[in-house]
Order: structure tokens, then C-alpha cells, then sequence
């Protein structure tokens, strides 16, 4: 199953394109432009360098959010076209669930931590258990107090890893 993915709920916009397990390549950009100015060149250019072209792709999916509301509304309308033109099926994932399999292996038995700056001393968060090699939501994607988190956060006694453009305020307040 060949996966054409993107991503567009934060400032970075990325487009990754998988063959079941294997990353076949990606293309991230951080540079302020919109996503909508630079999602679909980043789509194209991707599927030209692997050789192949939207017919030879089996589903295609992008971050549902949380996230940037714009961002989102971006990204879902980019791939809803994509599968209207093409006939494939299109699916939505978690910002926070994609986050916390990033995560997945660089630790055990620990508990993930993605965060996302929602601004005003606000994340966009989730909580997932990792117990040998499964991954257990602790609770649904959320909007939380960086207090209310960092006091939860102390109550677990496994190692907390967190990745996201959060991690800078969650570390800073712990």
C-alpha cells in the first residue's frame, strides 16, 4: 500500500510518501509561506523524484489536528481533492497520535508526551503509555493549562518523553 502523506497543522508543511513500512521520501518546508502555496509543488515534486504519479498511490492522508485551524482546513481540502480526482480513499490521523509514534523508538516503558503551542500558556496534548512496543492512549487529544499538564505530569512515576513545538514551554515549566 503506497501512503501519500501531509502534513499542514503546524507552521511547517510536509508531504512523506510510504510503500507500507518504508519511508520512500519526504519534503518538509519551514519557511513562513503558506501551505497552500507550497503543499501540492511539495506533492508533485516527491512523486516525480520517486517515478511515479497520483494514480500509483493507494490512499493518501493528512494531520486532522489539533493544530493550526487554517493549517488543517488546508491540508483535509488538498487531500479530499486529490481523492475526488483520483478515486483513492483519504483518511485523517491525529497530530498527536503521529507525534507519539515519532517517539516510539527512541524509548520503552515510558510514558509520550506531544505537545503542540496552542499559545496563552496553552498546549494541544495527548498522553500515551508505551509498554513493550504497544502504544495505549491515556487520554484524548486535548487543549490543557501548561500548569494542569506539568502537575500530571509529576504524578507518573515511568520516564515522560515529549516531542513537538511545545516541548521548548513543557520543558521550561518543569
Amino acid at each position: 500500500m503506497r501512503i501519500l502523506a501531509f502534513e499542514t497543522s503546524a507552521k511547517a508543511a510536509s508531504v512523506a510518501l510510504l510503500d507500507e513500512d518504508v519511508l520512500l521520501g519526504e519534503s518538509y518546508l519551514n519557511c513562513g509561506q503558506t501551505h497552500s502555496r507550497t503543499l501540492m509543488q511539495m506533492a508533485q515534486q516527491l512523486l516525480e523524484n520517486c517515478a511515479l504519479t497520483p494514480a500509483d498511490v493507494t490512499a493518501v492522508a493528512c494531520a486532522a489536528g489539533p493544530g493550526s485551524f487554517t493549517g488543517v482546513r488546508i491540508g483535509i481540502s488538498e487531500i479530499k481533492g486529490l481523492a475526488f480526482a483520483t478515486g483513492k480513499p483519504c483518511v485523517g490521523v491525529s497530530t498527536l497520535l503521529s507525534l507519539a509514534y515519532n517517539l516510539r523508538p527512541l524509548c520503552e516503558n515510558a510514558i509520550l508526551c506531544p505537545v503542540m503551542d496552542a499559545r496563552r500558556n496553552q498546549l494541544y496534548n495527548a498522553l500515551f503509555r508505551l509498554e513493550s512496543g504497544i502504544l495505549t492512549r491515556l487520554c484524548e487529544d486535548r487543549l490543557v493549562s501548561l500548569s494542569d499538564l506539568t502537575a500530571e505530569l509529576a504524578g507518573y512515576d515511568e520516564p515522560v518523553y515529549s516531542a513537538g513545538d511545545g516541548y521548548a514551554l513543557l520543558k521550561k515549566a518543569a
